[in-house]
């Protein structure tokens, strides 16, 4: 099990302070003043200043082994319902994070019924 959580750029700092210690020595929680929060169907808590939270649980185990590839399972969502369009911040590897950009609207170019 665990949680997959989606932070906003405004939580980059914590962000990389996170990658940069072990959980087994730190308590991220309190260093890095975050509040957790319980989550529906996991034992791992939610972090709460996040944009969204993800509970997961191992869906294969079998590429574990050869490629440390774990495929989850969401089983419960949570979205916050402000910002509609959050600036979120991803790891690209290599000390390199991404900030999601722009939306572009192309509902229009959709028939009524695929929506």
């Amino acid at each position: 099990e665990c949680v997959i959580n989606l932070p906003t750029n405004a939580l980059v700092d914590e962000v990389i302070g996170i990658g940069d210690c072990s959980g087994a020595r730190v308590n991220k929680f309190k260093a890095f003043s975050l509040t957790p929060a319980p989550a529906a169907k996991v034992r791992a808590p939610l972090i709460n200043e996040c944009y969204a939270n993800f509970e997961c649980r191992l869906a294969d185990s079998s590429l574990i082994s050869k490629y440390g590839l774990f495929i989850w399972e969401i089983v419960k969502a949570h979205v916050a319902i402000s910002p509609k369009y959050p600036r979120t911040v991803h790891y690209r590897g290599e000390g390199v994070f991404m900030i999601s950009g722009p939306s572009i609207n192309l509902r229009k170019k959709f028939k009524a019924e695929d929506l």
